[in-house]
C-alpha cells in the first residue's frame, strides 16, 4: 500500500512541476543559499551569470526530455541521440564560458588566471553530471510507469480470464443439474419437486453469493453438499461418503474450485446399473486445507455427454489464483480415480 502511494506521488502528473523545482533546487543548491547568506556571496553580475547559467541549463534538459528522448532515443536512434546530446552540452559550454568570460574576465581578484581547466573540462563534468542524472530520472520514471501500465494490464487480463472460466462453470453445473432433473421426472416424478428446491439453493449461490473474488469456505462446503444431494435424488445405487475434518469457518476459498473435481467422479465414477463409491474428504489444517476425491471406475463406463468443461478450466483458475500455492495431483489406477488438491487459502 505505502509503495503504491509512493509511485502515485512520483507518477502522477499533477506533482510533476513540483518535482522539477525540487529537482533544480537541489542541483543549485550552494547557488540558492547564497541568497539567503548561507553560503560564500555573490556579487551582483555573478549573480546575473549564474542565472544565465541556470537557464541554460535548463534549457538544454527540456530540449532532452520533449524532442531527443522522444524523437530520437525511444524511437531506436541512439548515434543521432548520442551526436544532438553532445552539440547541445557543447553549445551550453560554449555559451557559458562566453558569459564568464564577459562577467569576469580571465582574472581573478587574487591574480589567478582561468585555465582551460577552469573553462571547458570542469563545465564539461558538471553539466554531463547535471544532464545525466535528468536523463537517468526521466528514463527511470518512464521504466516505472511502463512497468506499472503492463502490471495493470496483466491484472486485467487475468480478472477477465478468471471471470470467463468462472462463468463457464456456472452454466455448467446448471446444465448438468437440468439433466438430472429430466432424467429424475422419468423414473422418480414425485421427487422432482425436492429436485427443484435444491435446484434453487445452486443458483441462488451461483447468482449472489458468489459475486466476489473470494467466498467462506463454509458456503463452498453447503453448495456441495446441495449439489451431492441433487444428485443422490437420481442414482440410488451409488455410496457417497463425504468427510470434513476441522472447522471451515477459518478459511476463505475461491468459488467453484472443488466442484470440477466432484462432478467429474459423479459422472465418470456413478453408475445407475452397479454399486458406486466416491469418497470426498476435506482435511482443513491452522495454513492449508487438503482435499481428496476417489471414485470407482466402473466396469461399464457411462455415456459421456460432450461440452463438458472438463479438469483444465480448474487447473487454470489454480494456476492464476494459488501461484505456488496448490499442489494438484491425479492418478488413475484403472480401478480408482484419484484427486488430491493441496492448498493454501486465505485466513478469515
Amino acid at each position: 500500500m505505502r509503495q503504491n502511494k509512493l509511485l502515485d506521488l512520483i507518477l502522477n502528473n499533477r506533482y510533476r512541476i513540483w518535482w522539477h523545482v525540487l529537482f533544480w533546487i537541489m542541483m543549485y543548491l550552494d547557488d540558492f543559499l547564497s541568497l539567503f547568506g548561507l553560503t560564500a556571496s555573490y556579487e551582483p553580475d555573478v549573480m546575473k551569470f549564474v542565472a544565465f547559467g541556470i537557464m541554460l541549463d535548463m534549457m538544454m534538459v527540456y530540449v532532452n526530455f520533449y524532442v531527443l528522448i522522444p524523437k530520437f532515443f525511444l524511437k531506436g536512434k541512439y548515434l543521432e541521440y548520442a551526436l544532438l546530446t553532445l552539440l547541445t552540452l557543447i553549445i551550453n559550454i560554449g555559451l557559458v564560458s562566453i558569459d564568464e568570460y564577459a562577467n569576469i574576465g580571465m582574472e581573478f581578484d587574487d591574480g589567478t588566471h582561468l585555465t582551460f581547466l577552469d573553462i571547458v573540462i570542469l563545465p564539461f563534468v558538471l553539466t554531463m553530471t547535471l544532464l545525466g542524472t535528468a536523463v537517468a530520472i526521466k528514463l527511470f520514471k518512464g521504466y516505472v510507469a511502463d512497468q506499472r501500465y503492463i502490471s495493470d494490464l496483466k491484472s486485467a487480463n487475468l480478472e477477465t480470464e478468471l471471470a470467463y472460466l468462472k462463468d463457464q462453470i456456472n452454466p455448467h453445473s446448471l446444465f448438468n443439474a437440468l439433466n438430472n432433473i429430466y432424467v429424475q421426472s422419468q423414473i422418480r416424478p414425485a421427487e422432482a419437486s425436492e429436485s427443484i428446491l435444491l435446484l434453487s439453493e445452486l443458483l441462488r449461490y451461483q447468482l449472489y453469493d458468489c459475486a466476489k473474488e473470494k467466498v467462506y469456505l463454509k458456503d463452498e462446503i453447503n453448495y456441495l453438499n446441495t449439489y451431492l444431494k441433487l444428485d443422490a435424488l437420481r442414482k440410488n445405487k451409488a455410496k457417497i461418503d463425504f468427510k470434513i475434518n476441522g472447522v471451515p469457518d477459518r478459511h476463505m476459498v475461491a468459488p467453484f474450485l472443488f466442484i470440477p473435481f466432484i462432478e467429474n467422479a459423479v459422472k465418470h465414477g456413478m453408475s445407475t446399473d452397479n454399486e458406486s463409491e466416491i469418497l470426498i474428504q476435506l482435511d482443513l489444517l491452522e495454513d492449508e486445507i487438503q482435499f481428496l476425491v476417489q471414485n470407482t471406475i466402473p466396469k461399464t463406463k457411462n455415456k459421456v455427454v460432450q461440452g463438458g468443461i472438463g479438469l483444465k478450466n480448474v487447473q487454470r483458475r489454480l494456476e492464476l489464483l494459488y501461484p505456488n500455492r496448490h499442489q494438484l495431483t491425479i492418478s488413475d489406477t484403472g480401478e480408482i480415480y484419484e484427486v488430491r488438491l493441496v492448498l493454501q487459502p486465505n485466513k478469515i
